[in-house]
């Protein structure tokens, strides 16, 4: 997949891509509510919790929703305590593409820590429970009519004059950076 031009600009114009429901309505409500339904469904058919961070990290504006997904055993946990590894669903804000990546997340009383979404953990995916999720989840996904990209679709380097709002980049932005972008 090759963004063009006009979807790059309307993208990093916090714009849809998209012609598609709920994605044409550009009403953020309405497509987080679509994603809220979808998240709900993935947990219900892969018996998994989630971790969703809707609400753009607390500041500024992220152009994805963050989906964090494990199960609460020793299968997922890394180290003893709430420490544990999940599968990572990263779905677009603007339009009906997701990627997936693994990351870990840990809680306590005083805090907690966790993974940023970024180019580099797309499609890097190691933990063998979590390996173990992909197909439940895609095809859910797949059913709702969300398509999957993979790190090769991502990796076209974006011209040096077009500028990407995210804190989450530390390399030539890509059109990856370009989809899934935040700005704090």
């Amino acid at each position: 997949m090759v963004l063009t031009d006009t979807q790059i600009k309307l993208l990093l114009r916090q714009q849809s891509i998209s012609d598609r429901w709920p994605w044409s309505t550009n009403d953020e409500s309405v497509i987080d509510k679509n994603i809220k339904d979808i998240v709900v469904e993935v947990c219900r058919q892969a018996s998994v919790e989630d971790k969703t961070e809707y609400g753009h990290y607390g500041s500024g504006y992220a152009s994805f929703v963050d989906c964090w997904l494990y199960r609460p055993n020793d299968t997922f946990r890394i180290r003893s305590g709430n420490n544990f590894q999940g599968l990572v669903v990263v779905f677009s804000r603007l339009s009906p593409f997701y990627v997936l990546g693994e990351g870990a997340k840990s809680w306590h009383e005083r805090g907690g820590g966790s993974y940023l979404p970024c180019f580099d953990f797309v499609d890097e995916i190691k933990h063998q429970a979590v390996s173990e999720l992909i197909p439940q989840v895609t095809a859910v996904l797949a059913d709702r009519g969300l398509e999957r990209l993979h790190k090769s679709d991502l990796d076209v380097v974006l011209p040096t004059s077009v500028r990407v709002p995210t804190i989450l980049a530390d390399h030539e932005n890509r059109h990856f950076d370009a989809l899934f972008y935040w700005e704090d």
